[in-house]
């Protein structure tokens, strides 16, 4: 369930009109109206004041209003960065889609009120007439309380810094017992976006009902003919977060409830692919920055063979018919290699197909960090990682993230193009003169301007490709019953992290000495097999 905390502003962002006390808003006060409040801020419209809270919250503002004298509606306008909060709906594809953002409220005297449910930093208090005294303004930060039992720490300050914002990305999209794919645009479980979140959260708070609930959700909304939130790739997504959840949990049960409804998907999709592995698939969105391009088609048939390998696994288990997933993978194995381009293409098909690694890490490093999107980061960071090394893969991660930071992010958002770096301010600023506006400026198809989502939570890809490619972590077998760790360090002098499983948390910490050895001292409860590769260990049980 949703606990809710209440967030002081950090700082008043902007002003203006006769404001007196405005310093008052800042102070921490009871959460209760009473009739002899004395430490109010009075204002008098016309007056403006814009709240910045200091990090990305979801959920709404509470007014403390003491007594108001010829007061109307008031505007309320909530937004993920500052120009958001200050831009009214219509302007730079400002919207109020998915949840109200920008709205006008009746303020009662003698009132304690929550206004709002969406994602935002800041928010803008328009006043129109009259005198408010008001006591406070206060954030009510809604987040579901789940125990934190994984974790990655390494000597670079940079790579933690991403880790720990993509984790807080990640959590604040657990909302309502799902698994939402932004707070503020895109209250929505959409399944295909929720691979990475799977794998993130697998290794930050274990195999939560959240994922269960999304996996039942979207099968229950969608025949197995037809596709997943209207998308094909998105039916082979959700095999791959149903095969995942299997591997991490072992609950048999899980794919047992499933296996009929994905036997008849594997047999639709069997049906729409040629004996030479070509397709017919009603769409081939993979991301965005792709869409509509041929490379979006090849990454797409790389996905639909890694999710119907993955399926014949899941079906043989559930002792239901595997032959038609096994056959639309074998045919899929003899589609005709085409050029690609993008990125996100190139890493999906390298993972299914295994393309030739050096013209792979030729392709994916060039132009280090241009060329990734947020949704598909962690599938081009591992595929980096295989064909180039950790070394290369750490420094585009740091270089496509990082920029995110270097603009004020305090979760990471929906798409970013390191493009947008050089003529743009911070999403904490106001546009100088000549200046880009990095939020209402830039963006592309959906999310256009302001409608773009700054916290997403398919960009958490860091989180899991930290655990894979740094810590060397790989489940090799249902119930994290066999666990093989092959740490690859790069530049880092080291790295340690803690892993959940059923059987309990594996604790592990790698060191580079000068020579660049790897020592690694693991500890483990009873249970997990636990092998180690390409370094010396030492392994506690407890």
């Amino acid at each position: 369930m949703n606990q809710i905390t209440y967030v002081l502003p950090e700082k008043i962002a902007a002003k203006n009109g006769d404001i007196e006390n405005v310093g008052s808003l800042l102070k921490p006060k009871a959460v209760q109206i009473g009739l002899g409040e004395s430490d109010v801020a009075t204002i008098k419209g016309p007056a403006r004041i814009v709240f910045d809270f200091g990090r990305e919250l979801c959920g709404g503002i509470r007014i403390l209003a003491h007594y108001i004298t010829n007061g109307k509606p008031i505007g309320i306008r909530f937004g993920e960065s500052l120009s958001e909060a200050i831009t009214p709906l219509g302007v730079k594809n400002a919207t109020n889609d998915h949840s109200p953002r920008d709205f006008s409220a009746c303020l009662p005297q003698l009132s304690s009120l929550r206004f709002g449910e969406t994602g935002f930093r800041f928010v803008c208090l328009d006043f129109n007439e009259g005198e408010y005294r008001i006591k406070s303004v206060l954030a009510e930060s809604e987040t579901e309380y789940h125990e934190i039992k994984g974790s990655f720490e390494c000597s670079d300050p940079l790579v933690n810094e991403i880790y720990s914002v993509a984790r807080r990305t990640l959590l604040l999209c657990l909302q309502k017992d799902m698994i939402w794919d932004g707070i503020k645009r895109d209250r929505l479980v959409w399944i295909g976006d929720l691979h990475p979140e799977t794998l993130g959260l697998l290794y930050t708070v274990g195999g939560i009902k959240n994922i269960e609930n999304c996996l039942d959700f979207a099968a229950a909304e969608t025949l197995p003919s037809d596709w997943m939130n209207g998308l094909t790739a998105y039916s082979f997504w959700w095999i791959v977060v149903l095969y995942d959840y299997y591997r991490f949990t072992g609950k048999n049960d899980v794919v047992e409830k499933h296996a009929e409804y994905l036997e008849k998907l594997a047999e639709h999709t069997n049906s729409l692919i040629g004996e030479d592995g070509s397709t017919n698939f009603p769409s081939d969105f993979l991301d965005w920055p792709t869409s509509g391009s041929k490379d979006a088609a090849e990454g797409v048939a790389a996905l639909c063979k890694i999710a119907c390998e993955r399926a014949a696994v899941l079906l043989r288990l559930a002792g239901k018919d595997f032959s038609a997933a096994q056959r639309a993978a074998a045919k899929l194995s003899a589609r005709r290699r085409i050029p690609l381009s993008a990125k996100q293409a190139i890493a999906m098909r390298y993972l299914a197909f295994g393309d030739a690694p050096e013209t792979v890490k030729t392709l994916l490093t060039a132009g280090g960090a241009k060329g990734l999107s947020t949704f598909m980061s962690y599938y081009i960071l591992s595929a980096v990682k295989r064909t180039s090394g950790t070394k290369d893969a750490l420094e585009i991660m740091k270089e496509y993230y990082g920029g995110m930071l270097e603009k004020g992010a305090t979760t990471f958002w929906e798409d970013f193009d390191v493009n947008w770096i050089a003529e743009s301010g911070r999403i904490d600023e106001l546009p100088e003169e000549g200046q880009k506006d990095i939020h209402g400026d830039y963006g592309k198809f959906c999310y256009t301007g302001f409608r773009h989502s700054l916290c997403h939570g398919w960009s958490c890809g860091p989180i899991e490709f930290l655990a894979e490619s740094v810590l060397g972590i790989s489940v090799s077998d249902a119930d994290c019953k066999k666990i093989t760790v092959s740490p690859d360090l790069g530049n880092l002098k080291y790295a340690k992290g803690k892993f959940p499983t059923p059987y309990g948390i594996v604790e592990i910490s790698h060191t580079a000495d000068e020579k660049g050895a790897i020592h690694t001292s693991i500890v483990a409860p009873e249970g997990p097999e636990i092998s180690v590769v390409g370094c010396d260990a030492e392994i506690r049980r407890i």
